[in-house]
């Protein structure tokens, strides 16, 4: 519809300039993209040979085979990143002439791949896996599956923010548990909880354990959820770094104990830093009378009856004690009750204030909901997505400040006509990573800023059903977006399966050797890997952090006993600066200010210290470092080093 109203527009303009005579036209330049983005393969990341590897670079070293990936960013703003090893589709890796069964069994190869960025998403490390060496006695191997990682907001005892690491323990036999690592050192190392949770719930199948997810709460809680069978499942939390998992809570509450069986694989598991709040979203039926139905409690995959009611309903689960009960809240229910909200999974965020967001796909159309008062109550739904997105899949969101959002999703504009189901694209369709930013939620719900960030990363079908897919998984179910809290800048990480062996950004891995033709052409899973996007330019989500320096002096005084500093800067950012200290080759120095702090976003200042030479030693012509350190209404800091030579006046 909106490419028909385009075309009519552009004759109306054709046959109006015809009638005004005007022969030539000057061509007009594009608008410039409201976002800079990088996009760049990070390494492999199975074992110590990998280790340290940092991407991008100018080497061949940069790829991986590494499918449906998340991120989470420290408080410091170091970005941790995960993502599935498919080794089990490249046997090569476990060099086992089987192809690869003997050794995925004795834990040989797989492994959840995992880096880290301490620039702030500009490069990422390779890091060791966080669960390649298990204990002995556990003939299981962990492939990575359905890996999530989480970072604690608040400092352990050495000083480090924990990292936490979740994923299936796949056995010859299928899932079996859930497998929790921790590093407690910045992912230099790694401690593993093989069966961190196993065997739970029972109720469909006793050996599923499925889509495990994490949050982090304080300096050492830790709280897991997982889909058990055909039911949203339990929380399990642990006190103790995730050595323990010891209590155990129900996303249910008694008024919906109905949803059992009846609702989607829940979304990923977030926990307010600040309240520690635990919230869980998830889609399902509308009421107790359609669970009732008796056609629905007899359907599904195993009888071949189809389901009257889709999913058409989204909820939050709350906890305001610790993961103890739950109360499920109502997000939206969709009076259509074919909408299926179901073949997603739904994300959500909590912003800088308490604020929850909640995305969720229909197959076509992204659309959120937030909520002010803890998940009670709920407004929306608001349409994210808009052309050339025409189809919206996986959704994934971060916030930042109160009423600022990222959501990122998978889009294409060709999916086929009245397609609903992306698993049922046409091969020629194009599928994007695309990104949305609104600022200002509370006050224009629907004033987001779109913008494609990536080129073509997959065509033709997208499977959202798991092992009932038609085709092959070649963007697995998720992946993710975090920002980084001083600059806001956002960095995504995502799945590509491309062949493109001319792109030094993207390179191939050596199974890799052709570009898929069809859903069902092996070529797709052999090519899927694992790609970041880092925002270089445009706004964030977090008030930008930053003092520019714009000038520097220092010189010798006439009676050659001081000498005086001057520094001159401007806030460039969008937070107030309270207060702004120096200090030169380690010493601080006093500073006398041209105006008043809190130096407010935009405003200049300039400072001057009178330095004794008896306090402090300088040689004229040395060059001596400097340190200018900026505070920030709400505590954060930023130090720039400098160097100033000192001169004669």
């Amino acid at each position: 519809m909106h490419q028909a109203k385009l075309c009519a527009f552009s004759l109306v303009l054709v046959l109006a300039f015809s009638i005004l005579g005007v022969a030539s036209l000057k061509s007009v330049a594009a608008p410039a993209p409201a976002f800079g983005f990088a996009n760049y393969e990070v390494a492999r990341s199975s074992d110590l040979a990998h280790a340290g590897v940092t991407c991008s670079n100018t080497g061949t070293n940069c790829w991986n085979w590494n499918g449906e990936p998340n991120i989470a960013t420290a408080p410091d703003g170091t970005i941790y990143a995960t993502s599935e090893n498919t080794a089990f589709n490249h046997p090569s890796e476990c060099n086992d002439p089987t192809g690869g069964t003997i050794s995925q069994t004795l834990y040989i190869c797989g492994g959840t791949g995992a880096w880290k960025s301490t620039d702030r998403g500009n490069h990422f490390s390779t890091l060791t896996s966080p669960n390649t060496n298990f204990q002995s006695g556990y003939g299981i191997t962990l492939w990575g599956g359905d890996t999530h990682v989480a970072v604690a907001p608040a400092k352990n005892l050495n000083g480090q923010y924990n990292v936490y690491v979740v994923s299936h323990e796949a056995a010859v036999v299928g899932l079996v548990g859930v497998g929790e690592s921790t590093s407690q050192d910045g992912g230099q190392t790694w401690s593993n909880n093989p069966f961190a949770i196993q065997f739970t719930n029972p109720i469909a199948n006793p050996l599923v354990e499925d889509r495990p997810w994490v949050a982090a709460y304080g300096s050492t809680e830790v709280c897991i959820s997982v889909h058990e069978g055909a039911v949203i499942g339990d929380v399990w939390c642990s006190y103790d770094s995730g050595l323990t998992f010891t209590q155990v809570g129900s996303a249910f509450d008694a008024l919906h104990s109905w949803l059992v069986a009846e609702t989607s694989i829940p979304g990923a598991i977030h926990i307010d830093p600040n309240t520690g709040y635990i919230y869980v979203p998830f889609s399902g039926l509308a009421s107790a009378t359609e669970a009732a139905n008796p056609v629905e409690v007899a359907c599904g995959g195993l009888t071949g009856i189809n389901c009257p009611y889709k999913l058409h309903t989204v909820y939050m689960a709350v906890s305001t004690n610790g993961g103890l009960t739950f109360t499920d809240y109502t997000v939206y229910v969709n009076p259509n009750n074919q909408v299926n909200y179901g073949s997603n999974f739904l994300a959500m965020a909590v912003d800088r204030a308490g604020n929850l967001y909640e995305a969720y796909s229909d197959g076509v159309s992204l659309f959120y909901s937030y909520s002010t008062d803890t998940g009670q109550t709920w407004h929306g739904p608001y349409q994210v997505n808009q052309a050339p997105s025409s189809w919206a899949i996986e959704p994934w969101l971060t916030a930042g400040d109160p009423g600022k959002i990222d959501i990122v999703w998978y889009g294409t504009n060709n999916c086929g006509a009245a397609i609903t189901d992306a698993d049922n694209c046409q091969q020629s369709a194009t599928w994007s990573v695309f990104f949305a930013q609104n600022r200002n939620v509370f006050a224009s719900p629907t004033g987001f800023t779109q913008q494609q960030v990536t080129e073509m990363i997959h065509m033709g079908p997208v499977c959202l059903n798991g092992g009932g897919c038609q085709s092959y998984r070649g963007l697995f179910d998720d992946f993710g977006v975090t920002a980084d809290p001083t600059t806001g800048m956002a960095t995504v990480v995502y799945d590509n399966d491309m062949y493109t062996p001319s792109n030094s950004n993207n390179l191939p891995n050596p199974d890799c050797t052709s570009q898929y033709t069809s859903s069902s052409d092996p070529a797709q899973q052999n090519c899927v890997h694992t790609v970041i996007a880092h925002q270089t330019s445009g706004t964030g989500v977090f008030r930008k952090h930053s003092f520019r320096i714009t000038g520097e002096s220092l010189t010798q005084e006439s009676d050659l006993a001081h000498a005086d500093y001057n520094v001159q800067g401007q806030n460039d950012g969008e937070a107030p600066i309270t207060a702004l200290s120096v200090s030169l080759a380690g010493v601080s120095l006093p500073l006398t200010f041209s105006s008043a702090l809190p130096l407010q976003p935009g405003a200049t200042i300039s400072g001057q210290s009178v330095i004794s030479l008896q306090t402090v030693l300088l040689v004229l012509g040395t060059a001596y470092p400097v340190d200018v350190t900026a505070t920030f209404v709400d505590g954060t800091t930023i130090t720039q080093p400098t160097t100033v030579a000192y001169t004669i006046a």
